[in-house]
Formats: C-alpha cells, sequence, structure tokens
C-alpha cells in the first residue's frame, strides 16, 4: 500500500481531504440539527430586564450625545 502511495503522492492528499470535508459536512449537519431540536426563543421571557425597561444602562454610552 505505502508504495502505491509513493508513486501516486496526490492520492493521499486528495484522501485526506476528502475525509476533512466529510468530517466538515457532519459537523454542520449534526450542529444544525441539533439547533432544529432546542430552538432558541425568538423573544426574552416577560420577567427578563431588557422587556421590563429596567436594563442596565452603560454609563460610557450616552446615546443624547
Amino acid at each position: 500500500m505505502s508504495q502505491f502511495f509513493e508513486n501516486h503522492p496526490t492520492l493521499l492528499l486528495a484522501a485526506e481531504a476528502g475525509v476533512a470535508l466529510l468530517l466538515l459536512i457532519f459537523i454542520v449537519v449534526w450542529t444544525m440539527s441539533t439547533a432544529k431540536k432546542n430552538p432558541r426563543p425568538t423573544r426574552a421571557p416577560k420577567d427578563h430586564p431588557s422587556r421590563t425597561g429596567q436594563a442596565s444602562q452603560d454609563p460610557d454610552r450616552n446615546p443624547d450625545a
């Protein structure tokens, strides 16, 4: 087998690239399927400070200026 790859070194690089591509596709599909099973809420809960107007104000940020 090693003699074959010594005669055709680009096939080893192509095989490695193919494995990396398959691994990338697997990770993306797995991540997307997990996101479908556990979706994020589209809005904050009613008791969250951002919904009640009591969100902490950053003193360095002045919206009037």
